[in-house]
């Protein structure tokens, strides 16, 4: 299978483990499975991490794209259309963050499911987002 990780996964992935479910934590071990990062995700910690809305617990801001590799995250390129059809992902009456709806399209549009807990998701799904929690 093919998934794409939100931020806070990654996130939690480096710093605390504990926070991910079960399933979502087989499915990260599972070497059989294709697992994403966006590079998008890497703009909103660096956005977050520069406004101290981010701790990296002493991780160095650029040794993230390196370490997602030592994951074994690949790093999804997005194409230009990524960036122009986010804007056919109606946007939610309680949902407006930019970063959460390119992830939802990359999700979309490339076939991927999308692991989560951020419940607000859900709502997407009726658009075609695949999630997992």
């Amino acid at each position: 299978m093919k998934y794409l990780i939100d931020t806070h996964v990654f996130i939690w992935a480096l710093m605390d483990t504990k926070k991910i479910s079960k399933k979502v934590t087989s499915i990260l071990e599972n070497v059989e499975n294709e697992v994403y990062i966006s590079p998008i995700s890497f703009w909103e910690m660096a956005i977050k991490y520069q406004s101290k809305k981010l701790d990296l617990q002493g991780i160095n801001i650029l040794h993230l794209p390196h370490i997602a590799e030592q994951y074994d995250f690949e790093v999804l390129s997005p194409e230009p259309y990524d960036y122009v059809s986010v804007g056919t992902v109606p946007q939610k009456e309680n949902h407006h963050d930019p970063f959460d709806r390119m992830l939802i399209q990359q999700a979309i549009r490339n076939n991927l499911v999308l692991l989560s807990a951020d419940s607000k998701f859900q709502q997407y799904e009726e658009n075609g987002l695949q999630l997992m929690w």
